[in-house]
């Protein structure tokens, strides 16, 4: 990699006038060129293998990408992969309408303003504490605090037959149910994650949505983290939302029996006193595991730090381009700051660079071709007869 330093050392030479004096914002001329670059190949020095943020479960398809990403190349678990853990890339809409059927498929999707990833992976079906399908199928819900109107709505509903609809008005309002038929989770106790589709009919005044749960609820209980987002890290929004509590986070009141858990509470906490319709549906204990996936980085520079930014900000920052792709950066660069400059020399530079530019892409896309994860069409065709 080479200092930002370094750049303009190289640069300045090939300016007519032997100097950055009449370049102004060259930073932005830096941002410039890697974005002109990233249309145009992909560099080995943008490659990153991370964690994702958020740990894969059967139930949960959303999940937040790398701030910094641009093209995914590989996606798996983290411990003991094999050789049938390879994602297949498809289009988001045959994703969504089959993934019940699919596995290890993922897609790339736009949300709220946002690229996420969407992946179906099955690894560990989750357990279902409550199906939710009416407000007294599974134990009766009452309310907490000064919620009303609890009853069964099988027009709204995430999944089943229905979901539990109720009214919240104040800070700690939500409902509860006490009577449930005993669940064990022995298996997911400490290392679960609880999983419920919740409707909001305003998001006007909430602050977060906090889950109890336990043998029951004065004496042996957990008291979840408050759920300020949803479960893919996007804010709360009008219609259902997501929410995922982590079991390891919550906090535990008396001694807690894992083997009969039978209680469930949810509550609402309002910074404005404000009316909000809730549904609740299928609430699930699931375990999740963790994911790396390996991706180009859209950030070309990095600090001497190691973090990857989008436009130096010092001469000591890096740009991520080795021997065989700095002069094609340089090129770029000088195409940047020749718009700034005035005369025939501005004509000049950026004819040569375009010139020597379409070489050079095509002998670097020759010796590092792209590895980015193509999307993949299922095509459907008539059945054949044997006769």
């Amino acid at each position: 990699m080479y200092t930002i330093l370094e750049v303009k050392s190289n640069i300045t030479p090939m300016l007519h006038g032997g100097t950055l004096g009449k370049v102004r914002n060259f930073e932005e001329a830096c941002e410039r060129a890697a974005n002109t670059m990233l249309t145009k190949i992909k560099l080995l020095e943008q490659i990153r293998i991370t964690s994702l943020a958020q740990t894969v479960h059967d139930n949960l398809f959303d999940y937040a990408l790398p701030s910094d990403y641009y093209s995914i190349i590989d996606l798996y678990p983290e411990a003991q992969r094999t050789s049938f853990d390879k994602a297949r890339r498809i289009a988001a809409k045959p994703l969504d309408l089959k993934k019940a059927f699919r596995n290890k498929e993922i897609s790339i999707e736009g949300k709220e303003g946002a690229k996420i990833l969407r992946i179906v992976w099955k690894q560990r079906s989750p357990k279902t504490m409550n199906l939710m399908d009416s407000y007294n199928g599974n134990g009766t819900w009452v309310i907490v605090g000064t919620a009303s109107g609890i009853t069964t709505d099988k027009i709204i509903k995430y999944s089943g037959g229905g979901s539990v609809k109720f009214k919240v008005s104040a800070d700690g309002d939500g409902i509860q149910n006490t009577t449930m038929d005993p669940i064990d989770l022995t298996d997911e106790f400490g290392i679960g994650d609880m999983v419920v589709p919740i409707y909001l009919g305003t998001i006007t005044g909430l602050t977060s949505i906090t889950p109890t749960w336990g043998n029951d609820l004065t004496t042996k209980y957990f008291t979840g983290e408050a759920q300020t987002a949803q479960a893919d890290g996007t804010a709360f929004k009008v219609g259902w939302n997501i929410i995922k509590c982590a079991w390891s986070t919550a906090v535990e009141t008396g001694v807690v029996d894992p083997t009969t858990i039978d209680s469930i509470k949810f509550t609402f906490q309002e910074s404005v006193a404000t009316d909000i319709t809730v549904r609740i549906d299928n609430i699930q204990m699931s375990i999740g595991y963790p994911f790396d996936i390996k991706y180009y980085s859209k950030f070309y520079f990095v600090t001497p730090a190691g973090v990857f930014i989008t436009r130096p900000s010092s001469d000591d920052d890096y740009v991520v381009c080795d021997n065989d792709s700095i002069q094609i950066f340089n090129l770029e660069l000088l195409i940047a700051i020749a718009h700034q400059l005035e005369g025939t020399d501005s004509a000049f530079d950026i004819s040569f660079a375009t010139s020597q530019l379409p070489g050079l892409y095509q002998a670097y896309r020759g010796e590092h071709g792209d590895e980015s994860m193509k999307k993949t069409t299922t095509y459907f065709g008539m059945p054949r007869f044997r006769k």
